[in-house]
């Protein structure tokens, strides 16, 4: 036989209590084995609940399709949209051309632009940064399922290099840009959807143009 002390649960009102138990070795044993397996289904489900949240984490906020009809929409309902994302403002650009609004380190923004032919229409676009290269990737999928390739370009600034990949239809300009900065070494990413009547050579950033 093992002798065991038990507590009482009056510990909480009143001193401290032991009784003795005779628990046999075999008993013993099954409520050790019965705790231990408890224990164990305990950190499973830790490990999934674990896991789930990460699987979350990576889910992609926005299709290539979402962001195409997004432009269509007006101020109100774009904020609508984002906000419904867990998207909130944070700031306006200084041209006042893109309001910008962010969830943890995803940006997208809603900009007006003119064309720079003779009408000088107004033109939303929308802009979607990243630095996720997974959900990255997923987009330039998307786009090259239903666009067709138009160039590459490459930049070399003080302080920025990067890609930039443009598709476009008869209504679209598509620019995919793939950034490296020298002071952060994080990739960032970020996806443009404009009109076609915005101008396909127009220059995000300005500098040379290396096309292939």
């Amino acid at each position: 036989m093992t002798t065991c002390y038990i507590l009482t649960t009056k510990y909480l009102l009143h001193p401290p209590k032991f009784y003795l138990a005779n628990i046999s070795d075999f008993t013993f044993k099954r409520l050790y084995l019965s705790d231990k397996n408890k224990n164990m289904k305990k950190i499973l489900l830790a490990v999934l609940i674990t896991f789930s949240f990460g699987s979350f984490s990576f889910a992609q906020d926005f299709s290539f399709d979402e962001l195409v009809k997004l432009r269509s929409n007006n101020y109100p309902a774009f904020e609508s949209y984002v906000h419904d994302k867990g998207y909130s403002i944070s700031h306006v650009e200084y041209n006042e051309r893109c309001t910008v609004f962010r969830n943890a380190n995803n940006v997208i923004s809603y900009c007006r632009y003119y064309d720079d032919g003779f009408s000088y229409h107004k033109h939303i676009s929308v802009k979607y940064e990243t630095s996720n290269k997974d959900e990255y990737e997923k987009l330039k999928k998307q786009v090259e399922s239903g666009m067709t390739y138009y160039t590459t370009r490459l930049r070399r600034f003080t302080r920025m290099h990067y890609m930039e990949h443009i598709y476009t239809n008869d209504a679209l300009v598509v620019r995919l840009y793939d950034i490296s900065y020298r002071d952060d070494d994080k990739p960032y990413y970020e996806i443009e959807i404009s009109s076609i009547y915005s101008g396909v050579d127009r220059y995000h950033w300005g500098g040379s143009d290396f096309r292939d």
